[in-house]
């Protein structure tokens, strides 16, 4: 016989945003239905694959215009001030205690690199929150013949995301007005008077309002909800590989990290209090997202070898504990999705992209507002219902083609000084030849990112096998 729950809200994803959204919800007195998987392997699931760093201004890039730094420092330095406080209250409520390690070191190896972090800099500075330039040898546990220069940012902090995800799942599973659904959801329906979510463990949640923080998994779920309008941009999914490495003594102090490249967060390292010395990360566009897909033979490939050869020459005496892979939801202006969407009684907390962790518990004020005064974050920047801009395939070559040139030569391959530079403009212009082609053009309407560039060569070399 079929279970029936009633609650305030329904909140359908039991990753770290789904989590802190349960939470700050129910601090404010709200009855909360959580749905998502409890136990088990949570596979594609982005915050059980995450690292994580507190990423503030290291996620800057050149590329990027100045509009939309602007933003997301923003957004991410709102986050950033309260985020102590919050580990403070995740410990308060029946969560373990998680402590933060302050700093972020971004290091250079290639001579691009030096604009990589005169953006993240200038970033950083303009948020009042300056880094500081330093040799290689200032960096604790950098042992590298590639790294030339390193940026070190105070405001950025390492966490151990095994911890925070324990934390979070104990202060939630302590809350006396959350009940927590071992199970995924399977529809979220309308009725007279309020929505329905129902679940694949023949219990059904009736709910005021449901707020979708699944992921890459709420394309599938509203695919299945037949009926349910929300008129909010599409979820896109990055694929992330990542790793876990026993390395005795642990290597390394305060996160350390890469620039952005190749379409990808960088390599970089950040220790767990287990003694376990996490390795991330890949990053992909996944059109397809198979969760339960394991890591590739080129994801690990190019995961050692940057470690190896710019970070830590002495992770080659590691071994390696895990591999994971996770999904990281994202739009494609790259900003969250948070608040009401076209539907009164659904809102979105998704979208996060590498940053969730950082993002949660801001992310989690924003929904608690929303639930409390709807409409009120209609002129946010992270609204569901804001106009983005799509921007033309040719317009992502002129912008990002050159980065093409790192993703054709991981692992390891090397140029000669100007030739990449040459090669992603040749790339660039071939591509632009391939705009004809329907696949391509299906593939880039699809996902008007600049990460569809790595398929487009794809599909460009399938037509000529």
């Amino acid at each position: 016989m079929e279970a029936t729950r009633t609650a305030d809200v329904a909140i359908v994803g039991a990753g770290i945003i789904g989590l802190a959204c349960a939470l700050e919800l129910a601090q404010s007195g709200t009855t909360v239905a959580l749905i998502g998987p409890r136990t088990g392997q949570h596979p594609g699931q982005a915050s059980r694959a995450a690292g994580a760093m507190l990423t503030v201004f290291s996620e800057v890039e050149a590329a990027h215009p100045q509009e939309r730094v602007a933003v997301e420092v923003a957004e991410r330095v709102a986050a950033r001030v309260g985020y102590e406080a919050w580990l403070d209250q995740l410990t308060e409520a029946g969560g373990g205690p998680v402590a933060l390690t302050l700093g972020v070191w971004v290091t250079a190896s290639t001579p691009a690199d030096r604009a990589e972090l005169a953006a993240i800099a200038d970033a950083a500075a303009g948020a009042g929150v300056p880094g500081e330039l330093h040799t290689p040898s200032d960096v604790p546990g950098l042992v590298s013949e590639t790294v030339f220069e390193a940026l070190w940012l105070p405001g950025e902090a390492g966490v151990d995301a095994e911890a925070l995800n324990a934390s979070a799942t104990a202060a939630v599973l302590a809350h006396p007005r959350i009940c927590w659904l071992d199970t995924d959801a399977i529809t979220v329906t309308e009725t007279a008077s309020a929505m329905q979510v129902a679940t694949a463990a023949d219990a059904t949640i009736t709910a005021e309002q449901v707020v979708l923080a699944a992921g890459v998994q709420i394309p599938a779920l509203l695919r299945r909800s037949r009926g349910l309008e929300l008129a909010a941009p599409p979820v896109l999914a990055g694929r992330g590989v990542s790793m876990v490495l026993d390395a005795a003594p642990a290597l390394v102090a305060s996160p350390i990290r890469t620039p952005n490249r190749g379409f990808a967060c960088g390599a970089h390292l950040v220790a767990r209090t287990d003694g376990g010395l996490y390795l991330g990360a890949t990053n992909r566009l996944s059109t397809h997202p198979v969760l339960d897909r394991r890591p590739g033979v080129d994801e690990i490939a190019t995961l050692l070898h940057d470690a190896t050869h710019e970070l830590n020459a002495d992770l080659r005496h590691a071994q390696i504990r895990d591999a994971r892979v996770g999904y990281r939801p994202y739009t494609t202006d790259h900003l969250p999705l948070v608040g009401r969407t076209g539907h009164p009684k659904v809102l979105l907390a998704t979208a996060t992209y590498r940053c969730g962790m950082l993002l949660a518990p801001h992310v989690a004020r924003l929904i608690e507002r929303e639930v409390d005064h709807p409409g009120a974050l209609l002129d946010h920047p992270y609204s569901p219902r804001r106009s983005i801009q799509t921007p033309a395939l040719t317009e992502l070559l002129i912008a990002h083609g050159l980065a093409l040139a790192d993703v054709i030569c991981q692992p390891g391959g090397s140029l000669p000084a100007g030739a990449a530079a040459a090669l992603g403009r040749t790339l660039c212009a071939a591509l632009a030849q391939q705009l004809a082609d329907p696949a391509a053009q299906r593939l880039a309407a699809s996902a008007p990112v600049e990460e569809v560039l790595p398929l487009l060569l794809d599909v460009a070399g399938r037509r000529i096998r």
